[in-house]
C-alpha cells in the first residue's frame, strides 16, 4: 500500500511572507526613518564641506609649493645673486670685517603670527606675544641661520684672538648643528662649478637664482614682534626677556600695553627711550 503524503497548512507565523506590515511602513514608521536619515544627510553634508576645504588649502599650498612660492611670505626664486670670494665678511682688513659681521641684525626676523594662522598652516602653537595674547612669537628661519652664522664667527674671532668666550660652547655647538640639519633639509642640487686652480675652488662668481631678503624684511616688519637681541652675554636671571619685546615701532598698536607695564615712550629722530611708569 503506498505512503499517503500528507500536506498541511503553514501557519501564518511561518510564512516567508508574514504581512504586507513589513513590506508598507506605517506613516509613523516612514516619519521615524525620516528622522533618522536626516542626522547623517547633514552629517554628510558637513564632511563634504570640511574635506572640500582641506583639499583646495591644500592644493593652494602644493600650488606655492610647485611654483617656488614660500607659504608665509610668498617670496619666489626670482632675485639674481653672485657668489662672491671677496666680500665685507671674509675681507683682510679685520676690524671691516668685524664691523660686518657685528652688523647683522636679525631682531626684525623675530614675528607674531596669530595663532589662527598658525593651526591653519600647520605650524606648532608658539609662546603667546605678551601685548596680544591671540598671537604667538616666532623666529623666522632665515634670521636664526644668520644669527648662528654671526654666533660661530664671534667665537672662532674670539678664539683666533686668545679673548674669552662670550658664547656659551652649548650656544655655538647647537648653531653648527642647525646650519648643518639646514643643508640636509634644503638639499640644494645646485651644481657648483670648479676652477683649474693648484687648489681648486668650486662656486665662486657663479650666478644663482634666489629669494630676495629684502621681500622677506618687508613681510617680516608687518607682524613685528618689537623684538631686539639686547644684553646678549647677560644670565637670564639678571634680564627678563619680556624687555626684549618692548621696541615697537612708532604708531604700533602695541605701544600702549608696553606703556602700562613699562612707562613713556619719547620719541625722536634717533629712536626713542622709555621713562619708568608713574607712581599714582
Amino acid at each position: 500500500m503506498s505512503p499517503q503524503a500528507r500536506y498541511d497548512k503553514v501557519s501564518e507565523t511561518d510564512s516567508e511572507l508574514d504581512s504586507t506590515d513589513d513590506l508598507i511602513p506605517t506613516p509613523r514608521t516612514a516619519r521615524n526613518s525620516r528622522k533618522l536619515i536626516l542626522p547623517f544627510v547633514v552629517l554628510l553634508i558637513v564632511s563634504n564641506i570640511v574635506t572640500w576645504y582641506i583639499s583646495t588649502r591644500h592644493d593652494r599650498e602644493k600650488a606655492n609649493t610647485l611654483t617656488g612660492h614660500t607659504i608665509f611670505a610668498d617670496l619666489a626664486w626670482d632675485t639674481p645673486l653672485t657668489l662672491h670670494d671677496e666680500n665685507p665678511y671674509n675681507q683682510r682688513d679685520e676690524k671691516l670685517r668685524d664691523a660686518a659681521w657685528d652688523a647683522i641684525n636679525i631682531d626684525d626676523g623675530m614675528v607674531a603670527l596669530p595663532h589662527s594662522i598658525a593651526k591653519e598652516k600647520g605650524l606648532p602653537e608658539s609662546q603667546p606675544f605678551p601685548w596680544d595674547r591671540s598671537k604667538g612669537i616666532y623666529l623666522l628661519n632665515g634670521h636664526h641661520s644668520l644669527h648662528c652664522a654671526k654666533a660661530i664667527y664671534i667665537s672662532l674671532n674670539e678664539f683666533k684672538s686668545g679673548k674669552p668666550q662670550s658664547r656659551r660652547w652649548g650656544h655655538v655647538l647647537h648653531c653648527v648643528d642647525q646650519l648643518r640639519q639646514e643643508a640636509i633639509c634644503n638639499a640644494d642640487d645646485t651644481p657648483r662649478y670648479s676652477t683649474e686652480d693648484e687648489v681648486p675652488v668650486t662656486g665662486m662668481n657663479q650666478m644663482r637664482m634666489c629669494r630676495s631678503w629684502d621681500k622677506l624684511e618687508a613681510w617680516s616688519r608687518q607682524h613685528t614682534a618689537c623684538y631686539r637681541y639686547i644684553n646678549v652675554t647677560k644670565p637670564l636671571s639678571e634680564f627678563p626677556q619680556v624687555e626684549r619685546f618692548v621696541w615697537c615701532p612708532k604708531g604700533s598698536p602695541y605701544i600702549k600695553e608696553v606703556e602700562k607695564v613699562f612707562g613713556h615712550i619719547e620719541w625722536d629722530q634717533d629712536g626713542f627711550t622709555i621713562s619708568e611708569p608713574e607712581l599714582a
